[in-house]
């Protein structure tokens, strides 16, 4: 058992720096084990699953999920976060029961006195449900008032302290077209981000494993959080998550074309503004922006915009050459770096390699520089 607890928390350790790959190698060893579901290797199950849907192979992950639940109905063997995982994955009105199930064992399992994790799980729970009626029951006609009695019970419970369902909260709104609040709900939830990440951040100097995989796990939901601010307008807020991605994970491909993309976007809005001063662009008004920026041709020699074109040219660059490293298997990533080469034609091209590891050092970078980059790469065009 023990040699068995090693292998898991080798895995764990991996799933825990992006690799998935590897984690399930280090398992494969013990996979015959699933060929016969019990209580004694629900951890291994657990580990599995994990791996699997971090590698997005839900068909896989989706008859140990349902063993799982059945050998642990209550979860008093190996909680109920398997019950969220099993919902969301089942969808439809059968995942809303699995969730449901889910939060009634963390209910039962805390009795009149809930600690503050339990809470945020019953949370997580909510918070899913919704986005299965959001998505698989978007059509039905009690949606909207699921979604809206959901997220208030979400609410009440985190005291209006959990950035995550100030997110969901956004996107709610959208859904609405209140867009003036969503906008307000995604600050908000940033806010909160903001001081969950640094409570986390006073953990790890305790080297506490926990904190580490917490820390981690924002990943995911700052990024969605960035691409929702960027969806409004919020392109200050958005470039704010970025750089908190980046304490976290300094190379992620995703965060780096998110950084590109807004400062893009901005050369645009700036050039906008520059044409149409009478025009305000706001919440209310931005998704028209967004139909129509792609008719705005940048101007690459506008001194006005030098700055904001320099930063997209380094942050897509970087797109591109951690690209290279990337399987070619993996689709959203491809995209991504497909994206960025676009993205970098209409810029004057990607930046030499020097002017890229001097950023990356965090050296200043002359706009002298950056700018004979420009010059050579319109030349070879």
């Amino acid at each position: 058992m023990s040699d068995m607890q090693d292998v898991i928390e080798k895995a764990r350790e991996l799933l825990g720096e992006n690799n998935a790959k590897e984690a399930l190698s280090v398992l494969k060893p013990l996979k015959k084990k699933l060929k016969n579901p019990n209580d004694s290797i629900l951890p291994l199950m657990q580990i599995f699953i994990d791996v699997y849907l971090e590698k997005g192979d839900v068909e896989k992950a989706y008859p140990i999920l349902s063993d799982a639940c059945e050998l642990d109905p209550t979860g008093s063997k190996g909680g109920s976060e398997k019950f969220f995982t099993f919902g969301q994955v089942t969808g439809g009105e059968d995942g809303i029961k699995i969730i449901y199930q889910g939060i009634e064992n963390i209910s039962q399992e805390a009795g009149e006195s809930i600690s503050e994790e339990q809470l945020n799980k019953i949370v997580g729970g909510l918070l899913s449900m919704i986005e299965i009626w959001m998505t698989d029951l978007c059509m039905e006609p009690n949606a909207e008032s699921q979604c809206e009695e959901l997220i208030q019970k979400a609410m009440e419970i985190s005291e209006n302290r959990s950035p995550e369902t100030w997110s969901m909260l956004g996107s709610i709104r959208i859904s609405q077209q209140r867009f003036s609040d969503a906008s307000n709900a995604f600050i908000q939830a940033w806010e909160y981000f903001e001081i969950k990440k640094q409570n986390i951040e006073k953990s790890l100097a305790s080297n506490a494993i926990a904190s580490h995989r917490e820390y981690i796990e924002l990943l995911q939901p700052l990024l969605a959080l960035a691409k929702m601010c960027i969806e409004m307008g919020l392109y200050e807020i958005a470039l704010k998550i970025i750089s908190a991605v980046k304490d976290i994970e300094e190379d992620n491909l995703e965060n780096y074309y998110l950084e590109g993309f807004v400062h893009y976007l901005l050369c645009k809005v700036t050039q906008f503004k520059a044409t149409k001063k009478d025009i305000e662009i706001t919440a209310e008004n931005i998704y028209e922006f967004n139909e129509h920026f792609e008719d705005i041709r940048i101007e690459i020699n506008n001194p006005t915009l030098s700055d904001l074109i320099n930063d997209s040219r380094i942050a897509l660059t970087f797109v591109v050459k951690l690209g290279e490293n990337v399987d070619k298997e993996d689709n959203v990533s491809q995209e991504l770096v497909a994206g960025a080469n676009k993205l970098l034609k209409e810029l004057g091209g990607a930046v030499d390699i020097n002017t890229l590891m001097r950023s990356k050092k965090g050296e200043n970078v002359e706009e002298a520089d950056l700018e004979l980059d420009l010059e050579v790469e319109e030349d070879e065009n």
